[in-house]
């Protein structure tokens, strides 16, 4: 994972995950609804690994479907946040996705990276050699899913200022800067703090991940896409090892 993600996230996009999210049941409750009217269901080892699982949202679905899921994520307040949403009921790993090792023993036949997080990864040979690697690992017939908001085309003008979420005690604006390979997304956050408020900025960089190269990925991996689509302007994939 890059390095200045995992800064973000300590600095400023932790404290404000779960607020920003939206709600968790309702978010658990569609995620869930996504994975059934896909048939996205446990099948032969009942395993499930979630890649950047944050607080829960995919791990808390794939659970209450039926599989034994592991999730892996680098954010020990996040990963805290999972345990007490997910009640124990999932295994937790504390860790780099990119550097991740699959269990010897048995063999999911199921992987997510969801949320956007493969577009935290340092380049797209990054995000390749996750897709090698859980190709690789998949059991017999199991599924990879993906879902990532696709960056590669540049806004200008005003129209980099994104609102992404306020109340009465909080106002999150994100601002991007784009780049050949990346874009900059600066996170600027206000908060009420005693009546007064108070600014916090914080920056990471995201890839740009034109669909066509994550499909030929996927197709070059050994994976056939079953599922393309946007939602909500986010890109989702599911894909099936041959």
């Amino acid at each position: 994972m890059n390095e200045k993600v995992k800064e973000h996230y300590v600095t400023l996009l932790a404290d404000v995950y779960s607020w920003m999210s939206g709600d968790f049941r309702e978010k658990v409750n569609q995620t869930r609804e996504f994975f059934i009217k896909n048939n996205i269901k446990p099948s032969s080892t009942h395993l499930a690994i979630d890649l950047g699982s944050g607080h829960g949202i995919q791990s808390a679905a794939l659970s209450e479907i039926g599989f034994d899921v592991t999730a892996v994520d680098f954010s020990e307040k996040l990963l805290a946040e999972l345990k007490q949403n997910t009640a124990n009921k999932v295994k937790i790993i504390n860790g780099d996705i990119a550097e991740f090792s699959y269990p010897a023993e048995i063999k999911p036949e199921l992987i997510v990276c969801m949320g956007d997080t493969i577009t935290h990864l340092p380049s797209i040979n990054d995000v390749n050699g996750l897709i090698k690697n859980a190709a690789k690992n998949l059991h017999k017939n199991g599924k990879l899913v993906l879902s990532y908001r696709d960056l590669s085309q540049d806004l200008s003008g005003v129209s980099r200022f994104i609102p992404v979420k306020s109340d009465d005690k909080r106002i999150l604006t994100c601002f991007l800067e784009y780049f050949e390979s990346h874009v900059m997304v600066n996170d600027i956050l206000h908060e009420k703090v005693n009546d007064k408020w108070e600014m916090k900025v914080s920056r990471y960089p995201k890839l740009k991940l034109p669909v066509n190269e994550v499909e030929k990925m996927l197709r070059e991996s050994g994976l056939s896409v079953k599922l393309s689509l946007v939602i909500q302007g986010m890109n989702y994939f599911i894909a099936e090892k041959n």
